[in-house]
């Protein structure tokens, strides 16, 4: 757990013995003096916050003064660095893990369909590694409320969550098992009323160094900092879009816009068309419509096509990492259909 030192009296402590004050200063001084961080500010800053070297009201000033500034690639690049250097998450690239997810921001409208993407690539002789978290709010349901009807296994640690990889299983590994310190910052989301820059590098952290990794985001105009991030621990190919919920779950009737990330190459923009009409949104839904579907005991075209579909960018994103070459956009969206063909494929030829 992160040692929130209590709050000192501004007046008895000089100061000197609130070093992480200066961070403050460099980030809320007037519009014409404040800055960004640099990349080396943003690690030493994060570490501090780490070890609890900070208060709690510095903290909610630090991870609201960097919201309202807008977060910069040169801090989300410190902060991951710092992250992955301080969880010893290492810098080999593993070639026995084929795609990363990260399961976040929970699911209110539709089912978590994604976990089936996950499962049908699994089930196909991908290995896939699902981490996240559960929680942050009380109304969305999270992954980890789903897994053990979909036959995931849960991992107690990193090491356990390589094993059950091994044996190419379901995997999921909680954000609490290898980055504690980081999870209480994300749960801090709902009091602050507002998402962090935290909330971006968890879906980037990719813990056991896969050689592809895919992330769904809600709000637009972030891409460049996943960007970022992807280059910085040189994952050899990320794929990010705007993903129902949040999560990594394409939406099939709508147009959509795959970004990806190649070591050392410009971000590419992939379009996508819609796969079937504008759908209605269900009223309500349960957490058993999920295996439902899967076991094909309920009739469920959007499901079947976000399952399809997501399925695709994830194996459009292993494809990428496999290749060296730099790619172009148009170049990618016609692997795309090749990937979906192949995901639909899989999905009639699935297995209980």
């Amino acid at each position: 757990m992160i040692a929130v030192v209590p709050s000192p009296n501004p007046i008895a402590k000089p100061k000197d013995d609130l070093p992480f004050s200066e961070y403050l200063r460099i980030l809320g001084k007037g519009p014409k003096t404040r800055r960004s961080l640099t990349d080396d500010e943003a690690a030493q800053a994060l570490q501090m916050v780490l070890q609890g070297a900070v208060t709690d009201r510095q903290l909610g000033a630090f991870l609201l003064l960097m919201r309202a500034n807008g977060e910069s690639n040169d801090e989300l690049q410190g902060f991951l660095g710092e992250l992955r250097r301080y969880y010893a998450l290492g810098s080999d690239i593993n070639s026995g893990i084929d795609l990363d997810c990260s399961a976040y921001a929970g699911k209110w409208r539709y089912p978590p369909y994604y976990l089936l993407a996950i499962k049908l690539l699994v089930q196909n002789g991908f290995r896939v590694l699902l981490h996240g978290d559960s929680g942050q709010f009380s109304n969305r349901v999270y992954a980890h409320d789903l897994l053990e009807p979909l036959g995931f296994s849960i991992a107690k640690n990193r090491q356990d969550a390589k094993q059950l990889l091994a044996s190419n299983g379901l995997t999921y590994l909680p954000l609490q098992t290898f980055a504690p310190e980081l999870r209480e910052i994300l749960h801090l989301k709902e009091e602050l009323g507002v998402r962090t820059v935290f909330n971006t590098l968890v879906k980037l952290i990719n813990p056991l160094n896969a050689k592809a990794s895919m992330q769904g985001i809600y709000h637009k105009g972030v891409e460049n900092l996943h960007d970022a991030g992807a280059q910085t621990i040189k994952t050899q190919a990320n794929l990010v879009f705007k993903g129902e919920g949040g999560e990594p779950e394409i939406r099939p009737d709508a147009l959509n816009k795959l970004y990806l990330s190649q070591t050392n190459s410009d971000l590419l923009e992939v379009v996508i068309k819609a796969k079937i009409e504008r759908q209605r949104r269900p009223e309500t839904w349960k957490n058993e419509d999920l295996l439902h579907l899967w076991k094909g005991e309920k009739a469920d075209l959007y499901g079947e096509q976000a399952v399809i579909c997501t399925a695709a960018a994830g194996l459009l994103s292993i494809r990428c990492s496999q290749n060296t070459a730099v790619f172009k956009a148009t170049e990618l969206a016609g692997w795309y259909e090749e990937c979906y063909l192949l995901a639909t494929k899989f999905w009639k030829q699935r297995s209980d």
